[in-house]
């Protein structure tokens, strides 16, 4: 079988029970691909002077053989690598993981040794990586490979790469995607409120067509996945992740903007919301807009 893109996970002290390296073993046994365990001592502390101590170089190295004899137990020996950086740690991580398939990083995290891959490190990482990544919940363990794939959508211009990925993702599962809109009628415009149907009725009409739009596109462009849409009115944190937690979600999507090197995961708090509150795994996906 060829091998697809490298896996890289991102781990720490907590790698046993944060989940992300076996997310990534799962991913790796499904596709054939390899993983490259990173691990990233912090060299900025947030005080004093340059933080180091005695052996901290040989104890991140023999953190980094331990997950790979862990993932040579779990499939073929030699297939997986690892590697120490020096840095901080959502900035080299993104960084080292550019031409990788995805970044994948425990939500929580400890260790004297990395400065912690917590939930900001992982939120700062989704920001600032050119690649997917994947942030996993603690202690996770894989469930029906069939569930769906949930997937936020706006427009698709916007979404286009979340979608992409769900259904690169969802295809290796044989699992439906369910493309997921949400609206708030606290933007519907001045026009739409001075007219004879409720904003709020207006907004859901809109919507549903955008969602149509969408689905019609989708269903042409990737014509052997299986979708299915859903409009729900709310805000996107809470929207997205009930929607997640009602269709029992293997995986929620969702995208963002890049502008050159200014890169916008969603809207205002909405990915650190997700990062929170996401009963199963969350990937970040960019959408790399075309020069004009």
């Amino acid at each position: 079988m060829k091998r697809r893109a490298t896996i890289a996970v991102g781990v720490d002290g907590s790698w046993a029970d944060n989940g992300a390296v076996d997310w990534a073993l799962h991913e790796s046994e499904l596709t054939a691909a390899p993983i490259r365990a990173l691990h990233v001592i912090d060299d900025r502390p947030p005080l004093g002077a340059y933080f180091d101590f005695p052996g901290a170089d040989a104890a991140a190295n023999a953190l980094v053989r331990e997950v790979c004899a862990y993932l040579d137990h779990h499939d073929r020996p030699g297939l997986h690598t690892g590697l120490v950086l020096s840095g901080p740690p959502a900035h080299t991580l993104a960084g080292a993981a550019g031409r990788d398939r995805m970044l994948v990083i425990g939500r929580h995290g400890h260790g004297v040794l990395s400065r912690l891959l917590i939930g900001s490190t992982a939120e700062a990482a989704a920001h600032e990586s050119e690649t997917a990544v994947v942030v996993v919940p603690p202690k996770w363990r894989p469930g029906d490979p069939q569930a769906p794939v949930v997937v936020g959508v706006d427009r698709l211009d916007r979404c286009a790469a979340a979608v992409d990925f769900a259904v690169r993702f969802a295809a290796e599962r044989d699992a439906p995607i369910r493309l997921v809109h949400v609206w708030d009628v606290s933007r519907t415009s001045a026009r739409e409120e001075a007219a004879v149907l409720p904003p709020a009725e207006i907004a859901r009409i809109r919507h549903g067509r955008r969602v149509d739009d969408i689905l019609g596109r989708c269903r042409g462009e990737h014509p052997g996945a299986t979708f299915r849409t859903e409009l729900r009115r709310g805000q996107p944190v809470a929207a997205l992740t009930d929607a997640a937690t009602e269709a029992g979600a293997q995986l929620l999507v969702v995208g963002g903007r890049v502008h050159g090197r200014v890169r916008a995961i969603l809207p205002g708090g909405t990915a650190h919301g997700i990062l929170l509150r996401a009963p199963c795994p969350a990937a970040f996906v960019h959408q790399h807009e075309r020069p004009h």
